[in-house]
């Protein structure tokens, strides 16, 4: 073959030679790129699914939590432990994605000890105990230490023994309401017991009248009752003077009312002037319900 011919021949072919090695490096590229990419995507995937696996959702980092009041601090008091920690549990619904974490929830309960409550604590947490990783936990070991509240039985002796004494009746349905919630009495049980634990003049006044059967109708009646007869306290003594004598042969028109009203006869006797001749009234309207 002609020198000169094979010249180019072979030119050629080693162009083309070289062409299709750079055509192959560019398919391994590509190759390797897909495979990053189907990497990527698996990869994308499963962080997808681990997400829509989670049973809370949480909010996005620009949502903005209601700023609120801590809670009381807790000193140790054996009844008030659950209430405490009630509250709490307030504060983190209300920003869950400040106490995501269970050992932010317990920090922050800690923070609000005082008293022998904080030396427990504060010891705890030194100890790095393991419940402190668990708000659950924490929470239970707590009210297992501090917690004295009254339940069952303990709470039906003493509902079966309140009585509402010299408070008003709006007190005294308050302390009835929080044991009657720990105990098992059912509504007729506990309307009877609340009307027994009344004062006798509120009791007697609603015996006179249709007896609610319902906790909620006599608690209503019993404040409503409680408020007219506090009235008619006040109204006797801020409407007594002393001074004015009552005509000859007549009693004062106090003295009659009072023996028409025993409950306010009871209360006068306590406020009635060293002198009753003196004591007489100026004005007392005739208070009615």
């Amino acid at each position: 073959m002609d020198p000169a011919k094979e010249t180019p021949i072979r030119s050629t072919v080693e162009l083309q030679g070289a062409m299709l090695g750079r055509h192959q490096e560019e398919l391994s590229a590509a190759r390797y790129a897909v495979e990053g990419l189907s990497a990527q995507v698996t990869e994308l995937t499963n962080q997808l699914q681990s997400l829509r696996a989670e049973p809370t959702v949480r909010p996005s980092r620009f949502h903005s939590e209601p700023r609120i009041n801590n809670p009381p601090c807790y000193s140790g008091q054996p009844t008030k432990c659950r209430a405490f920690l009630t509250q709490c549990k307030v504060v983190f619904s209300l920003q869950p994605a400040t106490y995501a974490a269970d050992r932010a929830k317990v920090a922050f309960v800690i923070s609000l000890l005082s008293g022998r409550a904080r030396d427990w604590g504060a010891a705890v947490w030194e100890m790095e105990a393991v419940f402190c990783e668990h708000f659950s936990l924490f929470k239970e070991e707590m009210i297992k230490v501090f917690d004295r509240s009254v339940f069952g039985q303990e709470a039906s002796r003493l509902l079966s023994s309140l009585r509402q004494g010299k408070r008003s009746a709006a007190d005294y349905a308050i302390e009835f309401r929080t044991l009657a919630t720990t105990c098992e009495w059912n509504e007729p049980a506990l309307a009877a017991r609340f009307l027994e634990g009344l004062t006798e003049e509120v009791r007697e006044e609603i015996l006179s009248r249709d007896v609610p059967s319902s906790l909620d109708q006599m608690v209503e009646l019993a404040i409503h009752l409680d408020k007219r007869f506090e009235g008619r306290r006040h109204a006797l003594i801020l409407f007594c003077t002393f001074g004015d004598s009552p005509s000859p042969g007549r009693p004062p028109l106090a003295h009659l009312y009072l023996l028409r009203n025993p409950p306010l006869l009871r209360c006068w006797s306590l406020h009635a002037p060293a002198d009753s001749e003196t004591f007489s009234f100026l004005y007392f309207p005739v208070l009615r319900y």
